[in-house]
């Protein structure tokens, strides 16, 4: 009676697997996936939440409370690209805005 050596049998599969991963990166390059950059292209809550990397409450949140411009149809909210590139651009400026008064007050205020 012959054994397997269980460790060639997961070499083998981890050579399986290796080829599967090899195969799908290879696809996914020759294919890149199409984004539309149309700025009047209406986003989900989802998709904006997904383009600024946060949370779907914060996205609500900055339409409620940091004026981010939005439409409301029905109980969701819809978002044009452009106008969330514009306000993630206006939020960066003023939180430089914001960082150099502090800096500045620091400088001010410094002990001796």
């Amino acid at each position: 009676m012959q054994l397997i050596n269980p460790f060639d049998l997961i070499l083998a599969r981890l050579d399986q697997l290796q080829t599967s991963v090899n195969t799908l990166s290879d696809s996914s390059q020759n294919n890149p996936r199409q984004t539309t950059l149309d700025p009047e292209r209406l986003l989900a809550l989802p998709e904006a939440a997904e383009i600024v990397r946060k949370p779907v409450g914060t996205v609500r949140y900055y339409i409620h409370h940091r004026n981010l411009p939005a439409t409301k149809i029905g109980k969701s909210y819809l978002v044009k690209l452009g106008e969330l590139m514009n306000w993630v651009e206006s939020q960066k400026s003023a939180e430089t805005a914001t960082t150099d008064k502090m800096l500045a007050n620091r400088k001010r205020y410094a002990k001796h």
